[in-house]
């Protein structure tokens, strides 16, 4: 099994989110996905980085799905 510090997972949220700003207000808000709780709390738990990294991958899959790219492909040229 893979584990990740904390400091990579907030390195990824910048980079799925595109700034600092937004990536923190993320990791400070609730998430459904996460019970009620927030990213960073999830941090502090055992396996929390990991779900949270899974988590952002699929925000990130989420996002090149609706600006018409094939994930690992960048843009669709349709």
């Amino acid at each position: 099994m893979h584990r990740h510090a904390p400091d990579y997972v907030i390195k990824l949220a910048i980079r799925v989110f595109g700034d600092e700003p937004q990536a923190i207000s993320w990791l400070d808000r609730p998430s459904v996905q996460l019970g009620g709780r927030t990213p960073r709390e999830l941090l502090a738990r055992r396996g929390g980085a990991r779900r949270i990294e899974e988590l952002l991958a699929q925000i990130a899959d989420d996002d090149r799905l609706h600006r018409g790219e094939t994930p690992g492909r960048g843009r669709s040229s349709g």
